[in-house]
């Protein structure tokens, strides 16, 4: 029997899927939530839901950060080492702003999905990435593009709030969106970069 010709996902292209499936998670924590906050007082459903949101997206923000910390040293000195490394930095002090959110609304910043998050967080570590040309690296950035606008629509949502919440310190809501939307530029930028050497050039017909 002839071997089949389609290629077999490496570890990396399976990890660079889970990146994007870990994102869906906060879509289903939304419809669980719902039903965790039923019958209880208005405003206390609504901080309780809120906390809930804001845990959502410190899972996909522990996620993201170990995917652009493994990436800023596999890939130094090049356009995505550069990119992952300056991530890396607002990432994490966007975390912090949300830990400070959930500190002020009396709530833990700590809840299983979350642990959950951070141990497969670990193991895409291993192995996000890959060289470029690689399918694996193409979506692991297409995976981040995603979050990230998944990012901004958080900040969004916080600056209708935000007369009702504590300041998120030297940055603004609005000021951090902003970011966000710089950081989907750069790696979009960088991921259509990678188009011509991860497929194939389209083919021209004559007339």
């Amino acid at each position: 029997m002839a071997e089949s010709s389609e290629p077999r996902p490496s570890t990396s292209t399976t990890a660079a899927f889970g990146a994007a499936a870990l994102i869906g998670v906060a879509f289903g924590s939304v419809l669980l939530a719902k039903r965790g906050t039923r019958g209880r007082g208005g405003e206390t459903r609504k901080t309780s839901a809120l906390a809930v949101y804001l845990r959502d997206h410190l899972s996909g923000s522990d996620t993201a950060i170990q995917v652009v910390d493994r990436l800023r040293h596999t890939h130094a000195g090049t356009d995505e080492g550069r990119l992952c490394s300056a991530l890396f930095d607002e990432f994490r002090e966007e975390r912090t702003v949300v830990h400070r959110l959930l500190v002020s609304l009396g709530a833990s910043s700590v809840s299983l999905k979350r642990l959950a998050s951070q141990t497969s967080g670990t193991l895409l570590k291993l192995t996000a990435g890959g060289s470029p040309g690689d399918l694996s690296l193409f979506r692991t950035l297409e995976a981040l593009a995603v979050a990230v606008q998944g990012k901004r629509c958080m900040w969004r949502a916080l600056q209708v709030m935000q007369s009702s919440l504590p300041h998120p310190g030297a940055r603004s809501f609005a000021d951090l969106e902003a970011q966000a939307m710089r950081q989907w530029e750069a790696i979009e930028q960088r991921r259509a970069s990678l188009v011509s050497n991860t497929f194939p050039a389209p083919a021209h017909r004559g007339r």
